[in-house]
């Protein structure tokens, strides 16, 4: 991408995920007052190629139909922003998160929708959602589109759920997650997860191992408690930045960490996560956690790198 994106940057394809993604990044462009740049790609490598047929493509009238594409995207835009907003509609060529990833080097938020035109039926996470949160420069936020629903933001009324783990990036995430909550009134709830998926065994009469039943119940809590004290952490560092946030914690039990976090924030108006977490390992940009996280929740989730 040659031209330096500033404030807002989303991925904007005419799919209905992209439609609600643009509705949230307006919206947030508005309260932050920040320019929105809406960016368009059209990624050559999908035009069919057939080396017995001759082919000749129409430049000219791909231009028109870009062009009008975007000002449909800023015209929707225009709607929440209001008439004197600051919208950039870009075009580019190649692929839409490569364009994202380069735009997010010097953008302050990067918003794409959960699912695009090239989704797969099966699939809640689209590959430019994926790859855009796994390899942005700044903060992503991937927005769900179910039903229709205009997504929601942070407030009063909508909790900011941020999931830690005493790792460096959970507490880059939670550092984002308060100032987040604490610019918009919300109430900042902040969570872990005690895995229990390897106990389970353990945890009820009959267990096929020479155990007592008790140990499983005995590990869970004790995992429980180092669970507490790192909420405790977490909670004492925000109230030195943000002594008058009102904060929450909880401690949540789960088989799969991401989906435990995912419908814990089912209300809520954004979760934040880490990119990566202790579990992830050097060189995964997207850990399996944050992923989950992702893939299952309802509301839109804020992946701080």
């Amino acid at each position: 991408m040659d031209a330096k994106v500033e404030g807002i940057v989303v991925g904007y394809d005419g799919s209905e995920g992209a439609g609600v993604a643009l509705d949230w990044a307006s919206d947030k462009a508005k309260r932050e007052g920040k320019p929105l740049t809406i960016l368009h790609t059209l990624d050559m490598s999908t035009v069919p190629q057939f080396r017995a047929v001759p082919m000749t493509i129409d430049m000219t009238e791909i231009d028109g139909m870009e062009n009008e594409f975007l000002q449909r995207g800023a015209d929707r835009a225009r709607k929440i922003l209001g008439p004197e907003a600051d919208i950039r509609p870009v075009r580019s060529i190649g692929s839409a998160a490569a364009e994202l990833v380069a735009a997010s080097k010097s953008a302050d938020l990067v918003v794409t929708g959960s699912r695009g035109r090239g989704r797969l039926m099966g699939g809640l996470l689209g590959s430019t959602a994926y790859n855009v949160t796994a390899h942005s420069a700044c903060p992503a936020v991937v927005v769900r589109s179910d039903g229709g629903v205009a997504p929601i933001h942070p407030g009063p009324d909508h909790r900011v759920v941020v999931a830690v783990d005493d790792s460096e990036p959970a507490g880059r995430a939670l550092d984002e997650a308060a100032r987040v909550a604490h610019d918009s009134g919300a109430l900042l709830h902040i969570v872990t997860v005690a895995q229990v998926s390897l106990l389970a065994p353990w945890m009820t009469d009959g267990s096929p191992y020479d155990i007592r039943p008790d140990v499983g119940k005995e590990i869970t809590e004790k995992a429980r408690r180092l669970a507490e004290e790192s909420l405790v952490s977490a909670v004492a560092h925000v109230a030195d930045r943000y002594p008058d946030l009102d904060v929450d914690k909880d401690v949540l039990l789960g088989d799969t960490g991401g989906r435990a976090v995912a419908d814990f924030g089912g209300d809520a108006g954004l979760i934040v996560v880490g990119a990566r977490g202790r579990g992830g390992f050097l060189g995964m940009l997207l850990g399996s956690f944050s992923h989950s996280v992702i893939h299952y929740a309802t509301c839109p989730v804020l992946v701080v790198r």
